[in-house]
């Protein structure tokens, strides 16, 4: 199991998460207001302004500091469009 890393008291299984969404969405706002309830969100921005909410398998939703595309390159790397069209190809 590998874990990603967001700053130095964040560590979340890399294997788990199912989305990453920028806070800024319509859709980030409706999950937030629906886990408040159900206690299942976390903040972990440290009194950061919030950028990105990581929805994991277990319905947890975790919201932190960290711009949505430098998450998304920290969970799944840097995807470029040329080296996926070579691999198809190949």
């Amino acid at each position: 199991m590998s874990f990603v890393s967001f700053n130095r008291k964040v560590f979340l299984p890399r294997e788990r998460i199912v989305a990453v969404v920028p806070v800024s969405t319509l859709a980030s706002r409706k999950i937030r207001e629906v886990d408040l309830y159900k206690n299942k969100m976390i903040n972990a921005s440290y009194g950061k302004q919030v950028r990105t909410a990581i929805i994991m398998d277990s319905g947890h939703v975790i919201l932190i500091p960290t711009r949505y595309r430098m998450a998304v390159r920290a969970i799944w790397g840097r995807r470029r469009k040329g080296a996926e069209e070579k691999g198809k190809n190949s």
